[in-house]
């Protein structure tokens, strides 16, 4: 098992207060981005902060977090070109498909939903073999409705190994726990059959109260707090002995910059998920001066961005885990530090 701790400048998990600072002692940091592992182990530092028994808010990213993007988009993709293949759309290949939703992100100077670009993609491949004026909204809308679909069985089937364990362990371990997912993209939880048991909600970037402030903005941040906060007191959960400064909420992702640093300045306590080679995630071999993922459509000034976001998010980190199966370990190993 390998969980490591890292001193959390400015952080703290207990939403909303930001003066309560978690410092958290580091064994090794390892990442892409130019900071290596030492060897050295430092005693936890235990702050006074309000008590907390055990989380009460649970958020997870889930894009190279509880499954690898890069086999789940290539899936979906096959099924949309097969389906415009059907269509009559014969020359249309994942690279051409990809090559026009580039062109058409590109060329846009306002931010634009996945959803509204993939649909803007598979017209214009719909316009490249068939008459225009016979092709309906209905078509297109169908075509991606079929990609998204395709999208979350993918999802479901690319699980990593130990997801559900680690789902089972986590509702286990703190029984009245709020689970959510936090996306800028199209996967939901609640649509997947072996885990949708254990999500209580999904706030995504293409919500319509949501978009354009997506990760790393704190708006997304934001309306996934109001969200668990309308849950809470429809259940009764928040009352007077259990005000939100006395709330644990630890979020969950790959991403430094869009999860890391982005919810600890929204008051989470961050968990860094930097998986072994065998997980297969992308986020963190980004290079903005090597090839990309054929799914991505960033340039390399919104990659070169990225880095430098992820750089600055290194010391927001609460924990890093490089499997799943430690993340229960981890989350104990916070909330047990803020109750002693």
């Amino acid at each position: 098992m390998k969980i490591v701790f890292l001193i959390g400048v400015g952080i703290s998990c207990f939403f909303p207060s930001s003066s309560n600072v978690l410092a958290f002692a580091p064994s090794s940091v390892k990442n892409n981005f130019s900071v290596y592992a030492s060897s050295k182990q430092l005693e936890l530092q235990r702050p006074s902060c309000p008590t907390a028994l055990e989380a009460n808010l649970i958020t997870f990213d889930l894009d190279d977090t509880i499954f690898p993007v890069g086999p789940v988009v290539n899936d979906a993709n096959v099924a949309l070109i097969n389906h415009l293949a059907g269509l009559g759309c014969f020359t249309t290949t994942q690279e051409t498909f990809l090559k026009s939703t580039k062109l058409i992100r590109t060329s846009l100077s306002s931010p634009i939903t996945y959803t509204e670009l993939r649909q803007r993609a598979i017209r214009m491949e719909m316009e490249k073999h068939l008459d225009s004026s016979l092709i309906t909204d209905d078509e297109v809308c169908g075509a991606y409705y079929l990609w998204e679909d395709h999208r979350h069985m993918a999802a479901e089937k690319h699980l990593y190994h130990d997801t559900i364990s680690m789902l089972s362990h986590l509702k286990n371990n703190h029984p009245d726990v709020v689970i959510a997912a936090i996306t800028n993209g199209k996967g939901n939880p609640l649509r997947m059959k072996s885990i949708e048991e254990y999500f209580d909600f999904c706030v995504s970037g293409e919500d319509d109260d949501v978009f354009p402030l997506r990760k790393p903005h704190a708006g997304i941040y934001n309306i996934a707090m109001k969200r668990y906060g309308e849950l809470s007191q429809s259940k009764g959960a928040m009352n007077q002995n259990n005000q939100a400064k006395d709330i644990c909420w630890i979020h969950v992702g790959d991403d430094l910059a869009n999860d890391v640093g982005a919810s600890a300045k929204s008051g989470a306590c961050a968990v860094w998920v930097d998986l072994d080679d065998e997980y297969n995630q992308t986020a963190s071999k980004r290079d903005p001066n090597a090839a990309q993922p054929a799914w991505s459509t960033a340039t390399k000034e919104e990659l070169e961005k990225r880095m430098e976001l992820n750089k600055r998010a290194q010391k927001y980190v609460s924990a890093r885990v490089t499997k799943l199966a430690d993340l229960p370990e981890a989350i104990r190993s916070i909330t047990e530090s803020v109750r002693k």
